[in-house]
């Protein structure tokens, strides 16, 4: 119960540092200051060992169950985290219009561009675990919000501090959490099965 509740605090951490960076790209005028500002999020998640959905789930299908349980977890602390930041700051600006832009999407814009953009997470996260190195989020995080792809994270930040509460904004939120889980778990497969086919195709040793 204390591992859980770990989890879910890191969770919590997790949400508050994305939104931070939610934040920093809504107080940017220029758009591309904006989306590089934005890694502060991933950076701090990865560097102290936060829990975010986002970069997590897309190893769900290669894990044990415990880890998919913490993936789960993570959700709802990084909700919590998110409407911290979100309620206690004065809505930005131009929270208002990034809500309403959202929800001018259809469904399947909606779960595609949240798909790109969970296929983004886990190569960035990916690169953190196999190099130990942040230059996959300096290029991926700017490359998911340059091209408006939907991060579920950082949307419920943007719902919470536009003050967007509906149903509509709810059900916004779900297909992207589905869409990013889809895109990662899509990716993370993929360079699984090459993998295994690369390791079946070489010689065996005499």
């Amino acid at each position: 119960m204390m591992k859980k509740l770990a989890v879910f605090l890191r969770a919590i951490a997790a949400g508050v540092m994305i939104s931070i960076g939610g934040a920093v790209y809504l107080s940017c005028d220029n758009k591309y200051v904006g989306a590089l500002a934005f890694c502060v999020g991933l950076i701090s998640v990865v560097l102290f060992k936060m829990e975010l959905y986002t970069g997590k789930v897309g190893y769900i299908v290669t894990e044990k169950p415990p880890f998919i349980v913490d993936t789960l977890i993570s959700i709802p602390g990084n909700l919590v985290g998110c409407a911290i930041v979100g309620l206690v700051c004065p809505p930005f600006g131009s929270a208002e219009t990034v809500c309403a832009a959202k929800l001018l999407k259809s469904p399947m814009r909606v779960f595609a561009d949240a798909a790109l953009c969970g296929l983004l997470i886990y190569v960035c996260v990916e690169i953190w675990k196999r190099h130990k190195k942040l230059i996959g989020i300096v290029f991926c995080v700017p490359a998911f919000i340059l091209c408006g792809f939907e991060h579920s994270i950082a949307d419920m930040f943007y719902f919470f501090n536009g003050r967007s509460f509906s149903v509509p904004s709810l059900l916004f939120i779900l297909i992207v959490v589905a869409g990013n889980a889809f895109g990662a778990v899509f990716f993370h497969s993929l360079l699984t099965l090459a993998g295994k086919l690369d390791f079946k195709s070489k010689p065996e040793k005499e």
